[in-house]
């Protein structure tokens, strides 16, 4: 008993006795009224440090299992979160809102934004969900995170403005676009993604906005997939995508180009580091088309193109041309970085006399006529062949190095 009663005087009662003081202290300052007011500067202080703007903590309230914190910026934006954790095993759930009015501070967009959602599990498994008011549509989202790397994503986008978006990712946009559709992605953590995209658009207005000269930066693989020191570690991705256009003209900042007409779009991107293909497939024009790009080391290498019974005035309104013929064209070709072989074979055609005097200054009667025309490409320019067979007339061209010229010989000889 007398051991008993001098531990504390002795080494390890001594140990004993301070840890227990230590904790005694740090719940003091963590878990009581009184250390939620001291610790609040602190907060403060990091939240300020951590989102890069000035921080006001108007609550703070942590206990052993439960907490709730209020923040905004001095803009007005406000968060809120309230839950409850356990020590024991390293697991929390809690409830989130985020209402920014205002642009800048809090909000990382340009337009107003309002999430609300919850936060639930441990190191091994943590799930965000919730939902978004943002660029002026509804987004439903839920990401799950292991060892608080990310390994899936779900979205769900409705009416999103195409406009708002695209200014968020700093490319030009003049459109009432709006975006609908699902995304589900998984497998990140094992950089082994399986998933499907499906995506439609609705568009009433459109306006051109080809991308400035300084700014026209070709979309690069490396780039995307690199990390923070420029390291791109082995991967496999295996996604379906599918896309209904109202107006592919959307397309222009990615592409450079002004399209036209509805696109209906499906693919597939499949392969891994060393070796992607996409395949794409769409009824644009009224026809069966198909399209393979290889990517070689994260870098397109080559393409494939395979037409069939293309509508041809469709096929030019898509590329946002005046028509001059009618009729129905096939094709297919083969393209490289450095050269290429496009074939297009006309059937049924009939030129289109209007057209061809408001567009291209030429004067001559309706004509009904086939043609077979072989396009090369290399980095020297263009050249074609062709044969042309009319009711009125057969040429032949070889070598023709224009667009232009080899349009006019064919129109002229049709005469």
């Amino acid at each position: 008993m007398k051991r008993v009663r001098n531990f504390h005087r002795t080494l390890p009662g001594r140990l004993l006795l301070s840890l227990l003081g230590i904790v005694f202290v740090i719940a003091l300052i963590l878990f009581t009224p009184v250390g939620n007011r001291m610790m609040t500067p602190v907060v403060n202080l990091s939240l300020t440090s951590a989102l890069s703007t000035p921080i006001t903590v108007q609550e703070f309230t942590l206990t052993p299992n439960r907490f709730r914190l209020l923040f905004q910026d001095d803009r007005g934006n406000t968060f809120s979160t309230q839950g409850g954790f356990s020590l024991l095993t390293l697991r929390m759930y809690a409830h989130y809102r985020l209402e920014c009015f205002q642009t800048g501070g809090l909000n990382p967009i340009s337009t107003p934004l309002k999430m609300e959602g919850s936060l639930n599990g441990g190191i091994s498994s943590f799930l965000i969900q919730g939902n978004a008011t943002i660029w002026g549509g509804e987004l439903l989202y839920k990401t799950e995170l292991h060892r608080f790397q990310l390994a899936s994503v779900d979205l769900k986008i409705n009416a999103i403005e195409y406009e708002a978006l695209l200014h968020f990712l700093e490319y030009p946009s003049d459109t009432d676009t709006t975006l609908t559709g699902e995304v589900s992605l998984h497998g990140f953590d094992r950089r082994d993604v399986e998933g499907d995209i499906s995506l439609t658009t609705q568009t009433h207005r459109l306006t051109s906005t080809p991308l400035d000269e300084e700014n026209n930066t070709s979309f690069d693989f490396k780039s995307l997939l690199a990390d923070n020191e420029g390291v791109i570690k082995a991967f496999h991705v295996n996604v379906l995508m599918n896309a209904s256009l109202a107006h592919a003209g959307i397309l222009e900042p990615f592409i450079g180009y002004p399209l036209s007409t509805p696109l209906e779009l499906n693919a597939t991107l499949k392969g891994d580091k060393s070796f992607l293909r996409f395949k794409a497939r769409t009824s644009v024009a009224k026809s069966d088309t198909s399209m393979t790009l290889e990517i070689l080391e994260l870098e397109p290498s080559r393409l494939l193109l395979d037409l069939r019974h293309a509508d041809v005035e469709q096929t030019f309104a898509l590329f946002s041309l005046p028509a001059p013929i009618k009729g129905r064209v096939d094709g297919s070709g083969e393209f490289n970085t450095t050269n290429g072989e496009l074939e297009l074979i006309l059937m049924q055609a009939v030129t289109i006399p209007s057209v061809l005097r408001k567009e291209y200054q030429i004067t001559q009667p309706l004509i009904h006529f086939n043609a077979d025309i072989t396009a090369t490409a290399n980095l020297k320019g263009v050249h074609y062949r062709a044969a042309f067979k009319s009711d009125l007339n057969r040429l032949e061209i070889d070598n023709t190095t224009t667009h232009d010229q080899m349009l006019r010989e064919l129109l002229k000889s049709l005469r």
